[in-house]
């Protein structure tokens, strides 16, 4: 992922702005998302407010989701070492132990491509309902691979080695796998879809660009159109911040606003509502082809991004808690909101 501050979108290192004016500034040409997320009367309709009250007591209380075991998963992503093209085989542990996590009720469909000499997979989990209870589908994505070099260390003889990407790369996939395991013994009543993105953190080396498995998944996946998605990227570190990302408040402001209901449910205090930085990540090729995906992420971003410091001595199972249960719960509760209007 990148900061961008009024600069081409070819994407270089992040700078950070202090500035709402600046971050307004930006300039990556975006189309409006279609409408899907209405009002829909919030479940409001036809109950007391002590009903509204309770249903919603009811709902979040079920969520419990470890942030221990979450944190064992980066442990173990993060034993197979870099996941950046130069180390082929701790790629393909990664995408097996991936596969491995995921509950036999859901499928599993790689998405394999070529881009600038790479070779990249795309991992494409799927949790389906009858056709005639929903027609919804939440997409849910997150990105697997690490960055090749740490040039943002502040060692400088370190700026050539490989990222281990504990926060960067390695706390989206483990919280995705733990919410697969929730949708397995609790299905929901709509169509889920979790995709672990390759080839995200590799801008700027050679002529590479940010979020190259996720453009070449809408590219060749021209049919694919979810009624809305969510991102996540970097959400283990020990001071985890997340605000409104700029793109995704301009572009899915409805979306934000029932995540952050979630969050305000699930009383999950690293979640921000301010407006953030202008982050190119892996929701970008969805909004600019209309489909309402939003990004969580970390910022100001940590001081271990892009840095050999980016390892599980910094990340905390209470972050990844919070990120896991506002997930759920937005899963779930759209579920409700659909159910009960």
């Amino acid at each position: 992922m990148f900061f961008f501050k009024k600069i081409p979108l070819f994407i270089a290192f992040a700078i950070f702005l202090n500035s709402s004016e600046n971050i307004g500034s930006s300039t990556v040409e975006l189309p409006p998302t279609r409408e899907q997320f209405r009002e829909s009367n919030r479940l409001e309709k036809g109950l007391t407010n002590k009903e509204k009250t309770d249903l919603k007591r009811s709902h979040s209380a079920v969520i419990d989701f470890d942030g221990q075991i979450a944190m064992r998963h980066i442990e173990n992503l993060t034993s197979f070492g870099p996941r950046s093209p130069e180390y082929p085989r701790a790629k393909l542990s990664t995408l097996s132990y991936i596969r491995s996590q995921i509950p036999p009720s859901m499928s599993i469909q790689l998405h394999e491509f070529d881009a600038n000499g790479l070779n990249g997979t795309n991992l494409w989990v799927s949790s389906r309902v009858e056709k005639k209870k929903s027609n919804t589908l939440i997409m849910i994505g997150t990105h697997w691979d690490t960055r090749s070099v740490a040039d943002r260390d502040t060692d400088i003889s370190q700026r050539n080695m490989p990222v281990l990407g504990a926060n960067d790369g390695a706390s989206g996939v483990a919280v995705l796998i733990e919410v697969a395991k929730h949708l397995h013994s609790k299905p929901p009543g709509v169509n889920v879809d979790l995709i672990f993105f390759d080839l995200e953190d590799l801008g700027n080396i050679g002529n590479n660009k940010y979020a190259i498995g996720s453009s070449k998944f809408v590219k060749e996946n021209p049919k694919y159109r979810p009624t809305t998605g969510i991102i996540i990227d970097m959400v283990c570190d020990r001071d985890l911040r997340i605000p409104r990302e700029y793109y995704s408040s301009v572009s899915a402001p409805e979306v934000l606003d029932r995540v952050w209901d979630s969050a305000e449910r699930q009383d999950a205090k690293v979640f921000k509502n301010v407006r953030g930085g202008a982050v190119i990540d892996d929701h970008i090729p969805f909004l600019q082809v209309g489909i309402p995906v939003v990004n969580l992420i970390h910022f100001p971003f940590p001081n271990t991004w892009h840095t050999t410091n980016d390892t599980i001595k910094f990340c905390r199972s209470r972050s990844l808690s919070q990120v896991g249960r506002v997930i759920l719960d937005f899963i779930y509760y759209y579920d409700l909101n659909q159910t009960i209007r």
